[in-house]
């Protein structure tokens, strides 16, 4: 980016754990998923901390009014908090979700909000419930006593006096968040967060001319957008799994235009590939009927945006969740990789350009979201200098957040109320006991006598 008043620090980062992943071999692992994120953050954070321009900018923290740190993997920018007088504002990429809610002491129930790595909507049925309290439990559980800690010991290698990252991470003035009411279901947020949801999406733009051409080529069947995003790789999909997906592609009147970054393929005529495909711009386009999509928050945002039904082929991380809601919604159709056939991909594809109701309820959503008294960028702005203009706006720090879970949900006061009544009860009962057995031996005694007499 290119302004006079934005100043540009290349970070020098190895992100090679993560490009050189499949992430199709740790899709159904939360072990190996965890590890796969904790060592790029490992391997990232190493090479930031090494790099003179970061120190730098480090060292001249306290001259920005406001950090901003994107708060989701990435403790690696902590150090930036240490000893910074200035605003805190983190930036939750998946939406609503759990821990960053309960960062500002808004702890909503489990019975409403689905782990990050559940594949449930915000109505969730009786089994789905009993599944997620223990799942959220378990993701606390690694993030709190292995990921965290890796990243201590890797900070401590920089900054050996660092404090406890908790201490930072988790005193942030305001919690900005990728998600919006009209897309993913309305929760109680406090002042201090924010939705900014399609912060991203913005009017499609003229396609390049060999895309337009080929695109606007397709007529009335329209085209078929298919992108797995920037992490997951096209060339790793299964073999079995590919030709699955040229067979389909080649039977379907629809020409398609697919994100992948090889040329191994056998393709037919109706198809093209790119290593890069400007994906706005073409969800926008008049002639685009279907994303398929591996169902990353902010395609699926910009899905939602421009009213186009979703074939949801998620691979890992949060994608489930994010594809579960599209089908529930009523925006999409999930298709698993375990099972997905040349047939299961014409078939869904006929349904979502032939059935009319997705595009009803698309063009329902897309016109909600727009309907809002101003950009999700201009209110982020608003929120951001109002933070800065009251020096980290104390005003509306939520008070349950000094408190922890146990405090919050009047555990201790219940447990000292039960003691407080409790005690005079076990106390009667106590001596109830002890005066019925002096008075049940006293009678066995004058019994005994009397028989003795």
């Amino acid at each position: 980016m290119k302004h006079e008043r934005v100043r540009e620090v290349v970070t020098g980062n190895d992100n090679s754990a993560l490009e050189d992943a499949n992430i199709f071999d740790v899709s159904e692992s939360i072990v190996r998923t965890y590890s796969l994120v904790m060592n790029a953050e490992v391997a990232i954070g190493r090479k930031m901390w090494s790099s003179e321009a970061i120190k730098k900018l480090w060292q001249d923290r306290n001259t920005y009014h406001a950090i901003i740190i994107i708060g989701y993997a990435n403790e690696i920018a902590v150090p930036f908090l240490w000893g910074y007088d200035g605003a805190f504002i983190n930036i939750c990429t998946p939406g609503v979700e759990y821990s960053h809610l309960t960062m500002q002491g808004n702890w909503l129930p489990l019975s409403v909000i689905p782990s990050i790595l559940q594949p449930f909507t915000n109505h969730m049925t009786f089994l789905e419930r009993a599944v997620n309290l223990p799942s959220e439990i378990l993701n606390f559980a690694i993030y709190k006593y292995i990921y965290i800690p890796r990243m201590q010991s890797l900070l401590e290698e920089f900054f050996p006096d660092m404090p406890p990252l908790e201490d930072l991470y988790f005193n942030s003035s305001l919690t900005l968040i990728n998600g919006h009411f009209s897309l993913d279901g309305p929760v109680p947020l406090l002042p201090t967060q924010v939705e900014v949801g399609t912060i991203n999406a913005k009017q499609p733009q003229p396609l390049p001319k060999d895309l337009e051409v080929f695109v606007t080529g397709a007529g009335e069947a329209g085209v078929i957008l298919f992108s797995l995003g920037s992490i997951v790789k096209a060339t790793d999909i299964p073999q079995e799994r590919k030709a699955a997906l040229v067979e389909a592609f080649r039977r379907v009147p629809q020409r398609v235009v697919w994100k992948y970054e090889g040329d191994d393929l056998d393709l037919p005529p109706n198809v093209i590939t790119r290593k890069w495909l400007p994906q706005q711009d073409i969800l926008g386009h008049k002639q685009t009927r279907v994303f398929m999509s591996h169902c990353g928050n902010l395609g699926m945002q910009e899905a939602q945006y421009h009213g186009v039904p979703v074939l949801a082929v998620p691979v890992a991380f949060d994608q489930f969740r994010n594809a579960a809601r599209m089908a529930r919604k009523g925006y999409g159709v999930v298709l698993n990789w375990r099972d997905l056939t040349s047939d299961s991909l014409v078939d869904t594809i006929t349904t979502l350009t032939t059935d009319p109701a997705y595009q009803e309820r698309l063009a329902h959503v897309s016109a909600a979201v727009k309907d809002q008294p101003e950009t999700p960028a201009q209110r982020a702005v608003w929120w951001v200098e109002y933070t800065v203009r009251h020096h980290k706006s104390p005003h509306i720090v939520y008070a349950g957040k000094q408190l922890h879970l146990l405090q919050y949900i009047m555990l201790d006061v219940l447990l000292f109320w039960l003691f407080i009544l409790a005690t005079p009860v076990i106390l009667i009962l106590f001596y109830l006991r002890n005066w019925l057995n002096t008075y049940y031996s006293k009678k066995e005694k004058t019994e005994i006598r009397e028989k003795q007499d």
